[in-house]
């Protein structure tokens, strides 16, 4: 019986593609968008660590995101649907994203205390060490929950734990990309997460 949903955030709750790839385009002038897709196939930091980004430069791109997420407004069927998946589901989040850029974009949305937690950067870089942190707080186990997501990357990364995916077609990845990585479902539109947990 399913207890639980994890959600990513960017790509999933909030589509921030183009934002980040505009961002990006601050320290990398020269990059596509294939390019900045690619980065998503596998865990992001490891591809900063792979890349040699400095922590500088990731804390100035940090910065400008704290800025741009000032203007962030949360579409209300993405609002609706996820109250309506919270009277039967204890929701959480895991991202890849920052604790106070999520803080930030929840409470300027006025949609506060509806993920039971959030794991974001700061409680680990990998969400492979997320879901086992959770696993070990909370009452669910791998086969009560499922991870709503839009990058081959974080498939991979549940996998590595025994967590089923559903992938969105709607964020970074397109299907194609996504079923590299042998999701349970894969999906184009958010409303129908409700019609697929309700047969788990």
């Amino acid at each position: 019986m399913l207890k639980a949903i994890i959600f990513d955030f960017d790509g999933v709750i909030h589509d921030t593609f183009e934002l980040y790839y505009k961002l990006h385009l601050n320290f990398s002038p020269d990059s596509t968008r294939e390019y900045y897709r690619s980065r998503f196939e596998e865990n992001i930091f490891k591809h900063l660590k792979k890349k040699n980004v400095s922590k500088e430069t990731q804390e100035k791109f940090r910065e400008l995101e704290y800025e741009a997420f000032k203007d962030l407004k949360l579409e209300r069927e993405i609002r609706e649907e996820i109250e309506e998946l919270s009277k039967k589901y204890s929701l959480f989040i895991i991202t890849s994203n920052s604790q106070k850029n999520l803080d930030l974009y929840f409470e300027n949305n006025k949609f506060t205390g509806v993920f039971k937690q959030v794991l974001a950067e700061e409680a680990h870089t990998s969400k492979s060490e997320k879901f086992k942190t959770l696993f070990a707080e909370e009452d669910f186990s791998k086969d009560e929950c499922v991870f709503v997501t839009d990058t081959l990357g974080d498939i991979r990364e549940a996998h590595e734990v025994g967590v089923r995916s559903i992938a969105c077609t709607f964020g970074f990845h397109e299907e194609e990309r996504l079923r590299k990585g042998n999701p349970f479902k894969i999906i184009s539109d958010f409303k129908e997460i409700q019609r697929i947990v309700e047969t788990l």
